[in-house]
């Protein structure tokens, strides 16, 4: 049977730098572009398009200059929940009580309509 395993993620410079200096079983706080594209199993370039359509919560600029980009992971999970949160109200699907109901009175009211007369 062959060997059906992934292949392991490349780890960046920033996220081995950043793993020999973290105990083992520590996930970081903020999280680098790749590592936050990594943490949400997409690509660096479709993790930065999903934050252009606000999927994703935007970074914040940390560092002594600001000139780095993080993301808070606890965020990031919080945006991930409610994007597969359930609909609300209106856009649930009917139950099969409410459907049912639903095609009763669309029944009776096609029954009540006057008809056509054929010419």
């Amino acid at each position: 049977m062959p060997d059906t395993a992934l292949p392991a993620p490349q780890a960046s410079a920033t996220s081995t730098r950043r793993a020999a200096t973290l105990p083992a079983g520590l996930v970081p706080l903020y999280l680098s572009a790749e590592e936050a594209a990594a943490f949400l199993g997409v690509s660096a370039r479709t993790f930065a398009e999903e934050v252009a359509q606000g999927w994703w919560p935007t970074a914040r600029r940390r560092g002594a200059k600001g000139g780095r980009l993080t993301w808070y992971r606890p965020a990031l999970e919080a945006a991930a929940a409610a994007l597969h949160a359930p609909a609300d109200a209106a856009q649930a699907l009917p139950s099969a009580e409410t459907t049912a109901a639903a095609e009763a009175a669309a029944l009776a009211g096609l029954e009540k309509r006057p008809r056509a007369k054929a010419t």
